[in-house]
């Protein structure tokens, strides 16, 4: 490696100093415009490789560092050694006489574009992605884990009020108890009061007279006189003595003994609890190894779903039809079909088998047919408007139709005839030859288009999830698209389809497809890459176009061009 890239290597053994612009890697010298015209013409460089400056200097150090010529003998290395994997030049060959030698260009050649080279890039890739998981899943962790925090202190808070709320409570009921001890206590001490009142009144009235005797009365009136209040005297001191007997002196006293229970819990928890942290299994998979697992596992599980499937014929239905091109069923288990071209019929039969009714769709035909909803469905159509110098005028599109009184009630015109349509959640998808399909909103019926391609006559269509299957009779081929028109997979094998027309798809993304050349019915798996013929001309099966599928009931009904149906049950 140049210890100076910024100067051209040719040009300072000339004495001349020039800015390079470019790195040659096979002379590992950096080179200016000027000589790197001449690099290119002479016959000894010009198939060497040039990059710029800024170029060689984006690449890494050790892949700079990485020497091009044998350091022992400094030569260019032209042998690569098996044995001890790395290069060497013709004079190291003496060296390995033992070991198996090729060409150097043997192993560089297309290294780029080697399994290996490729491998180690989409590992690059996976690493970076799941470093970027385990950075996403560890931030969410952290985020978990304040979120946790916050519920906690939540919860904390909660306890605090619950117990706090019940303190309260167990306080008002002691205030309670103790407002009604102390009237009690002071209702007793009040009765003893009134009492002692009214004899105190008294013996005071006694003690003023006897003070009156003592000083006014005569002897013979105080001799007579103190007998009775003596008496008075001995009954006020036996009613005292019967107050202290019966306890009404008694000396009283609130006094809160607090419940034990309350202690022991104030003693016993020292805490609301414990904080820990628990260690749960980590959910995030590494996506090289999870990703190769699940596409295989995927790969297998569509193989093997094909190979399991079997239908078991559940009825044949007898019609008079000639040119069955379109078929629905409701849920109710009523098949509607179209006669097209010479009868020109909408048909409906019941459940039973029988003929329902039949509903001629002059002006004009109708091809494929879809339910819209229980009361309404949408048929490709040509609807002839006029006569002109012996003329047809006609338009092409869809007719809507109201099953309960017969009415067309709306015509969406499109640019070229219509084939296939199915109904996928709000949305019709219509074939429209020679344009591709179109997508037709079924609430303001605004059309867009949605897959632009030479699509040709007879062509049919389904939509499952985020996928657009088709069907192309020029190619005997089935297609399968994202909405936005890019294609995923062809499944194309005229050894066993041939000529496909009607397509439905299961909810496993299992593809059913007739085959009118072929004669029969032939399953695909999501992947486009295993299929089955499971149905032939030996079950009845001859020139089918019309198929439907019933996914909840797992019902298959498919129509021969002429007269006769089968529904099939799907296990």
């Amino acid at each position: 490696m140049a210890t100076n890239t910024g100067i051209c290597g040719i040009c300072s053994l000339r004495q001349i100093t020039k800015t390079s612009t470019h790195w040659c890697l096979e002379c590992e010298e950096a080179i200016c415009d000027e000589c790197k015209e001449h690099h290119t013409f002479l016959k000894a460089t010009r198939s060497h490789e040039l990059i710029s400056i800024s170029n060689f200097k984006s690449l890494p150090s050790f892949i700079c560092d990485i020497q091009q010529t044998c350091i022992n003998h400094n030569v260019k290395y032209q042998q690569y050694c098996t044995e001890h994997a790395f290069p060497i030049c013709f004079k190291c060959i003496k060296d390995h006489q033992k070991c198996t030698v090729i060409p150097l260009e043997e192993v560089t050649t297309n290294v780029k574009t080697s399994d290996q080279f490729q491998d180690i890039e989409t590992r690059l890739v996976d690493l970076l992605e799941n470093v970027n998981r385990i950075n996403k899943d560890r931030k969410d962790n952290a985020a978990s884990i304040k979120e946790s925090k916050k519920r906690h202190l939540v919860e904390f808070q909660q306890i605090r009020l619950e117990i706090n709320k019940h303190l309260d409570h167990l306080e008002k009921q002691m205030i309670k108890d103790l407002e009604e001890k102390e009237y009690q206590c002071n209702n007793s001490i009040q009765k003893v009061l009134s009492t002692i009142k009214e004899k105190e009144t008294i013996i005071t009235q006694w003690q003023f007279n006897f003070q009156s005797i003592k000083q006014y009365a005569s002897d013979l009136q105080t001799f007579i006189g103190i007998r009775e209040i003596e008496e008075k005297v001995n009954e006020y001191e036996q009613y005292l003595q019967s107050l202290i007997e019966d306890k009404s002196f008694l000396h009283l006293e609130l006094v809160c003994k607090v419940d034990i229970s309350l202690q022991n819990i104030l003693n016993s928890f020292a805490n609301f609890g414990a904080i820990e942290i628990e260690s749960q299994t980590s959910t995030i998979e590494l996506g090289r190894a999870s990703k190769m697992q699940a596409q295989m596992q995927v790969a297998n599980k569509a193989k093997q779903i094909i190979n399991d499937m079997n239908l078991i014929l559940q009825k044949k239905i007898i019609s008079e039809a000639t040119l069955v091109r379109g078929c629905c069923m409701s849920r109710y288990g009523e098949l509607l079909f179209t006669d097209h071209v010479y009868k020109r019929l909408l048909c409906k039969i019941s459940s039973d088998g029988t003929l329902k009714y039949s509903m001629r769709l002059d002006p004009g035909d109708g091809f494929d047919i879809t339910f819209v909803d229980e009361k309404t469905v949408a048929i490709t159509s040509i609807v002839y408007t006029s006569v002109a110098e012996q003329r047809f005028r006609f338009k092409e599109g869809v007719t809507i139709i109201n099953l309960k009184n017969g009415r067309k009630t709306q015509f969406i015109e499109l640019p070229g005839r219509t084939y296939g349509i199915t109904c996928y959640h709000d949305s019709l998808f219509v074939c429209v030859k020679g344009c591709g399909i179109f997508k037709v909103d079924t609430v303001d019926y605004t059309s867009s288009h949605v897959i632009k391609c030479d699509l040709p006559w007879l062509s049919y269509v389904s939509v499952f999830n985020d996928k657009i299957y088709y069907t192309n009779d020029n190619e005997h081929s089935v297609l399968c698209c994202d909405h936005n028109g890019s294609l995923i997979w062809t499944f194309k094998n005229d050894s066993v389809l041939r000529l496909p027309r009607g397509i439905v798809v299961d909810n496993d993304g299992t593809v059913f497809v007739t085959g009118e050349l072929s004669s029969n019915v032939v399953i695909i798996s999501k992947d486009g890459k295993h299929h089955k013929e499971i149905l032939t001309k030996q079950d009845g099966i001859i020139a089918p176009f019309a198929i439907c599928l019933n996914n909840v009931k797992r019902e298959l009904l498919i129509a021969n061009s002429e007269k006769i149906f089968f529904l099939f049950n799907i296990t």
